[in-house]
Order: structure tokens, then sequence, then C-alpha cells
């Protein structure tokens, strides 16, 4: 999978594309970094691509820093899920050590219960659907991964899918993210560059283990979650190709 072909040029976006391309159903599900910096020519590629949903995951401190969606004009319904990736134990929110993994173990045991209610928001989507968080990388991440395994997507396929975001993320993106980091004195660590814009593959495929040995797997978690039988079916409808 081409991390630069998967791109979507988006004006206001760096890391809007299609989950899973080749794999899903075209112009179904994408994923993207945040919507706040949407220009005019932006917001009509979207009403042009039929994005019908639009799901936040930032918290309410990412929009408060980033600022609120620009989708006037596209026709989309928004939907707010704020999911926090901040360990439990604050003490551990470290740039020295805090790990990705960390925050993938927070987001999926502290919001089981939203990423549930975000896969099933789109299992019933009518058109086209875009997640998105700041970055398009973690949250977006996850939720994507969750979905890609509910509708029986290859695991290599799906990590691949997460990795191509680092790519999309590096110069303008990661340059601006610094810079506002910076402002709050926060030490600039390799920690910390990857946290905010890494998506190395072994953190997905650790997190997979993680499901694995905790949670029984990653459908046992989804059941756990509220995404049934019944939400994967319409999740297989509405994602995978017929035939």
């Amino acid at each position: 999978m081409d991390d630069l072909v998967s791109r979507l040029d988006v004006p206001g976006t760096h890391n809007f594309r299609e989950v899973a391309p080749g794999m899903l159903t075209p112009g179904r599900l994408y994923r993207s970094d945040a919507l706040h910096r949407l220009t005019r020519d932006g917001r009509r590629t979207l009403k042009e691509l039929g994005i019908g949903q639009v799901i936040d995951l930032r918290s309410a401190f990412d929009r408060r820093i980033g600022g609120r969606d620009r989708l006037r004009g596209t026709g989309a319904a928004y939907l707010s899920v704020p999911i926090d990736g901040t360990p439990p134990d604050r003490s551990r929110f470290d740039p020295n050590t805090l790990t990705l993994f960390d925050v993938y173990r927070a987001v999926l045991t502290r919001h089981q219960e939203h990423l549930g209610l975000v896969i099933r928001t789109i299992a019933s989507a009518d058109g086209a659907v875009v997640v998105h968080c700041t970055a398009g990388k973690d949250r977006t991440g996850l939720v994507a991964a969750l979905v890609l395994a509910a509708v029986g997507i290859e695991r290599d396929v799906i990590v691949a899918d997460y990795a191509a975001t680092a790519a999309n993320l590096s110069g303008e993106w990661t340059e601006r993210m610094l810079r506002k980091v910076r402002r709050f004195r926060v030490p600039i660590t390799d920690n910390l560059i990857e946290i905010l814009s890494g998506s190395p593959p072994a953190m997905l495929i650790d997190t997979f283990d993680w499901l694995d040995s905790e949670h029984g797997g990653v459908l046992a978690y989804l059941e756990a979650a509220g995404v049934d039988g019944a939400v994967r079916d319409r999740l297989r409808r509405s994602l995978l190709p017929a035939g």
C-alpha cells in the first residue's frame, strides 16, 4: 500500500485517505487528521466525496487548541465522541518515558464504550464516513484497525494501513505541532516526536497482542464494546465489495 498514493488531496488536511484502499468498497470509509483547517476547496472536496458523516474523536482540550471542524456547506452530519489518550496515572505523562503503547492501552481501556459507539455509527451510516482525531493516527488508527479486524481483513493489511500515516505527517504538519508543544515548555524528545507523528508497525502489532492476551482477542473486545455479530454483519455489507 503506497503511502503517497493513499493520501487524498483535500485542501486543509495532511492525512486524509481511504481506509485500506483496495480492500474495502471504494468511497465508503475515510480517515483524516483534524478538519478545522479545511479550506473552501477542501469543503467542496468533502461534498464531492459524498461524506455524509464526520466523526470527531478529539477531546475537548484538543478542540479548544485546534478549533472546530469547518464543515459548512459540506452537508455532512457531525458527531463528537471525545477520546483522551492520557494514561490514567498522569505521573507517567513524561515525554522521556511515555510510549505510543501506553497511549493505545489507555484509549482501549478507558474508552471501550466510546469506540463501540463510533463503530456502530460507521455500521449504520447511509453514506461515506470520515473518522478523524488531531493527527488521524492514534485514536483514528485504532478505530480503523478495529473496524478492519471486525470485517475480517488480514492483520498485515491493517498494520500497513496504520503505518501509512507517518509519511503523510512528516514535514509541515509535524513542525507545526512541535511549535505548539514548545509553547508549553515540554522537552522535545524522540519519544515525543514518535507520539506526535510516528506510526511504527510494531506498536500496532504489540497492541493487537495485548488485546489477545488481556481481552481474548479483537472480536471479544468488540463484543464487550457493543459491536456484536449483527453490527459486524452491517459493517461487512457496507464496507466489503460484493462477491
